[in-house]
Parts: structure tokens; sequence; C-alpha cells
């Protein structure tokens, strides 16, 4: 099951955390060139816009308010009633409280990809929905990531913001120009383009101190 990039893109992400729904609308919209994403954080909402709209891809959390969240009845009961109600979607499981033996019932139920949260951010996503349309379905279990602590300046653009990241996580061996390509790929930009916002980014952080190491 693919989701072409030449499409405009219907998305709904049920999950009651506000920094994660909101965090995954943002992952979204960077990923798709154009898209419609609705949010909701309750059951009876998920199911009103899906009674009403039909969408190419859902991201679900099945620990919901009014669903016993250590239950896995409760749980996969969530999962199954949202691909019954999309069966042509792209359906996403994250969870906080992954486990292999759910993963997998979630893939039995139509899910297309099982993601724990601890260390998921719009690389790992973006990897699951790259993943789902070359092998249908894709699994990834909690792990401890070994990165950098976070970093963020309010001056920075988004797209500033984003290429300092990349920087300080690339592999040893990794160029800048290595980078600058990846991520023109990625936002369908020229490389040239991306280096003219790494430099701004850097020249903003080095006049106030604040340049991090292996940016």
């Amino acid at each position: 099951m693919t989701i072409s990039d030449e499409q405009t893109v219907r998305a709904l992400v049920i999950e009651d955390h506000d920094l994660m729904r909101l965090s995954l609308i943002h992952e979204i919209k960077r990923y798709f060139r154009t898209c419609i994403i609705q949010g909701a954080q309750t059951w009876e909402v998920a199911t009103a816009l899906m009674a009403e709209h039909e969408f190419d891809l859902v991201i679900t959390d099945p620990g919901l308010p009014g669903f016993d969240p250590t239950a896995p009845s409760h749980r996969l009961s969530v999962v199954r009633d949202v691909v019954e109600s999309c069966p042509r979607a792209v359906h996403v499981v994250i969870t906080g409280s992954d486990k292999m033996e759910e993963g997998l019932a979630c893939q039995k139920l139509g899910a297309n990809a099982y993601l724990a949260k601890t260390g998921l951010d719009g690389d790992h996503l973006i990897a699951a929905l790259q993943r789902i349309s070359e092998e249908g379905f894709c699994l990834s279990l909690s792990e401890i990531p070994n990165r950098p602590p976070e970093y963020h300046y309010s001056a920075l653009t988004p797209r500033e913001q984003d290429i300092i990241d990349y920087m300080r996580r690339r592999s040893g061996g990794v160029k800048r120009k290595d980078i600058y390509e990846q991520m023109g790929d990625r936002f369908g930009i020229d490389p040239y383009t991306v280096e003219k916002y790494y430099k701004q980014a850097r020249a903003k952080l080095l006049r106030n101190g604040l340049y991090p190491k292996g940016a």
C-alpha cells in the first residue's frame, strides 16, 4: 500500500497527547507536498471524523482516553475499529508501551506499521512510511537512542533548525555536502539552497555564542 507524493494526502492523527500529536502533524506536513491533516484527542472525535471523511493515512495511539491502556483487548479493539473505519488508508500504530506480540497482532488486524514512541522522530516516521511503500509493513520497537542532547534556538526558522539538527546527528566521516544533498532531496530544493540555510543558521548561532558542538 502506498501514498503518492503527487496526490493531496488526507491524514488523521488520533493521539491525546498535544505535543506528540502536533509533532506528528508537523512531520506529515514536511513529508508530503500537499496534505490536509486533522487531529483527534478522543475516540469520539476520531469516530466522527472517520464517518465524515476518507483518509489516506491514519496514525493511531491505541491507549486513548476511555480505554484501559494496560488491557490488550481494549488496545487492539481501538486498532481494529480504526482499520475497519478506514479500510483504504495506510495505518500506523504508535505506542509508548510497545510489545512484539502486540505489533504482530496489529499487523494481522490490517495495520501497516507499529512504532514505539521512544526514539520516534521525523526521520523514523518518514523511514517507516517509505518501508511501508516498499514492504507493506514496518515494525519498530523501543531503543534507547545514543544521541546528543536536543538544542533549539527561537531565532532559527523551522528549516534552519532542521538543518542544524541534521548536522549534529551526522555520523563520523559524513561531510556537510552530503547533508546538503540529503536535505535537498528531502525538501525538494537544491543543495546550494540548503547550504544557504545552514550558513544563515550558523551565523545566527555564532552571533549569540550559542553554536552547538557537532553542528
